[in-house]
């Protein structure tokens, strides 16, 4: 007599073990191995990844310096607003960007070794830092813009604080920079008679003037071959 199988004898049929169910076919195996894709804001600032993060990414060529701490994702324009985010930290919510630092965000051009902060007058200065000064003014709304979410005093304005504080020697290429941004000379001797007796209006009335086009109608050759006749007081 021949022996049946237990598995016959029950009623049941042999069956093969199942193959685990967490093991990954080929495709998907390689698809684990792809590198992730690195998507990056538009500023990056230094505090915000680690040092070898930071070195890395900038010998990749995915950031490029921008300002200070602060670089942009590589290849993408370099408009007021990235340069805005990246004076961002050293802004509080109750400070303005002014002078030499809003004239770069407006222009691009002539980057500051440090952030001019406007504060309201009486109000609490901002805390010391390296990159950092702040100044007491009186801002209306028509003096302020938002540009990526910070605040930046308008062109004119910034012309006219330019004008009125900042050295001539640096005033003077910030200034030809804002007129080719939409700076009118003549808007902004108009907007110094707000600050009438005040320091540095009357250089600044000189150097506004010497932003008017010429009589000859090459005003605006003179103002960037960097004479200093167009920025000579007028004698009327």
């Amino acid at each position: 007599m021949h022996a049946t199988p237990a598995a016959t004898r029950h009623g049941t049929t042999p069956t093969r073990p199942p193959p685990p169910a967490d093991r990954p076919g080929p495709v998907a195996a390689m698809r684990a191995l792809r590198p992730v894709p690195v998507v990056l804001p538009d500023v990056v600032h230094r505090d915000a990844l680690s040092s070898l993060a930071w070195a890395g990414l900038h010998l990749d060529g995915l950031l490029a310096p921008l300002w200070g701490d602060a670089s942009a994702t590589a290849g993408a324009p370099s408009d007021a607003e990235r340069r805005a985010l990246a004076l961002a930290p050293l802004v509080p919510a109750r400070g303005t960007v002014g002078r030499l630092a809003a004239a770069w965000v407006h222009t691009g051009l002539h980057p500051p070794d440090h952030v001019d902060v406007l504060v309201p007058s009486g109000g609490r200065r901002t805390d010391p830092h390296r990159r950092r000064r702040a100044a007491e003014a009186v801002l209306d709304d028509r003096d302020v813009l938002v540009v990526g979410g910070v605040r930046v005093t308008t062109v004119l304005r910034t012309g006219v604080d330019v004008a009125r504080w900042v050295p001539d020697a640096t005033a003077v290429p910030a200034l030809r920079a804002l007129v080719d941004a939409g700076l009118d000379a003549d808007a902004a001797l108009a907007e110094l008679g707000r600050f009438g007796g005040h320091r540095g209006v009357v250089r600044a009335a000189r150097l506004l003037t010497g932003l008017r086009p010429t009589r000859q109608g090459c005003g605006r050759q003179a103002r960037m071959t960097g004479s200093s006749d167009a920025f000579a007081p007028v004698m009327r």
